[in-house]
């Protein structure tokens, strides 16, 4: 156990501050206050006094500085933990407990920057237009008015300090749009999502930006109607068993599409009867679905899906109606250290199990993210339309 454990302290360690995303982009200053204790950090944002003309001979206007308080919360706890039978273990080639370290490891980095990156939903700028579907043929203009409205406020020119963290999908299209042009752009990607520079930008790529999409269903699907998230594959069954090899089989009410809707939800979220009103996730599609994208469902008829990522979605419904809609992805532009973070209390434990033989791997992580004021006004969000993924 002692391997294990150190195994996957000094693989965190190196994940955590040279390949993540989120601590490469972000301002750790307050963790030092709140690292191992307490659960708030607090800022006090001061006011800038007026510069005024002097006129000779008459008074100068005095103003009071004043304080607000802002704080930072660790108010998320996100943990995993794996039940390892000791049959399992010693009659397989393979080091479970290993294994399960480090797939531990890798789903709270990747829930620390979903974390993170919520919270460019906060930036004082966005993008004008609404959602924009991205092209080699607009991108120098959304590019030219970030450059602008973060220039409105004195951002930092060096472009080390400048980062546009945009999903892999949106990088592909500025390779294309930089083959058409002499500034260059790098063509590899190192392993905290740094491409490299480009039109006075550090382009990073990350495939944890929020997502959102809604799917409107207003009217009961027919028997074999499917539902495709991130490459997986709901179908609409009056009998769970006559789904197609593949795919994941979803209860149809009879008449009711509100229970539909719910069913297909449940499925998504892991909630109510599995094998009853739908199917359970496999593996793989519970790896994606799940784990690594973070996919919700609400169960009104305009059903809200939110998740992170380069998602795509559609459908194979006979009613016209029922259709995908309002699909968007946040990125955003903005001056690396706008969005303070904290990481607290990192914890792997791995115990025997009180009653039985096997192996019990757990860990923890508190993380607490917060987008001052002060830093909000160097953040510009993109609000993509993604309808095309």
């Amino acid at each position: 156990m002692d391997d294990a454990r150190q195994e996957f302290w000094g693989d965190l360690q190196a994940d955590l501050y040279v390949q993540n995303t989120a601590v490469y982009l972000s301002n750790q200053r307050l963790e030092n206050l709140i690292s191992t204790n307490g659960k708030k950090a607090h800022r006090a944002i001061l006011t800038h006094p007026q510069v005024g003309t002097y006129s000779p001979h008459v008074d100068i206007t005095f103003e009071t500085k004043t304080a607000t308080k802002q704080t930072l919360e660790v108010g998320t706890f996100e943990y995993a933990a794996e039940d390892i039978d000791i049959t399992e273990k010693m009659q397989t080639p393979y080091d479970l407990v290993a294994h399960s370290s480090k797939s531990i490891r890798n789903g709270l980095l990747n829930r620390v920057e979903q974390v993170y990156l919520s919270e460019i939903t906060n930036a004082r700028h966005t993008i004008s237009g609404g959602a924009i579907e991205l092209a080699s043929s607009n991108i120098l203009d959304v590019l030219e008015e970030a450059e602008g409205k973060l220039g409105s406020f004195d951002a930092p020119y060096e472009t080390s300090m400048r980062a546009a963290v945009l999903g892999p999908r949106t990088v592909a299209k500025l390779r294309r749009a930089k083959s058409e042009r002499e500034t260059k752009m790098g063509d590899s990607v190192l392993a905290n999502g740094v491409v490299g520079p480009w039109q006075g930008w550090n382009i990073v790529q990350n495939n944890n930006l929020p997502w959102s999409a809604t799917l409107t269903m207003d009217t009961n699907p027919t028997d074999g109607d499917t539902v495709t998230i991130a490459g997986v594959t709901f179908e609409f069954r009056a009998t769970l068993g006559d789904a197609a090899a593949g795919n994941v089989a979803v209860l149809r009410h009879g008449s009711t599409v509100a229970t539909s809707r719910a069913n297909l939800a449940a499925a998504i979220n892991n909630t109510a009867t599995a094998g009853t009103t739908y199917v359970q996730l496999g593996a793989m599609d519970n790896l994606m679905i799940r784990r690594n994208r973070n996919i919700t469902a609400a169960s009104a008829q305009d059903m809200l899906f939110t998740g992170f990522g380069d998602i795509a979605v559609s459908e194979t419904f006979t009613a016209a109606t029922n259709i995908w809609s309002a699909q968007e992805q946040q990125s955003v532009f903005m001056i690396r250290g706008s969005i303070d973070l904290v990481l607290q209390f990192m914890d792997l434990d791995i115990s025997k199990k009180e009653k039985g033989f096997a192996d019990l791997v757990k860990g923890v992580i508190g993380v607490g993210a917060e987008t001052f004021s002060d830093g909000a006004v160097w953040m510009v969000r993109l609000r993509q339309d993604v309808s095309n993924f």
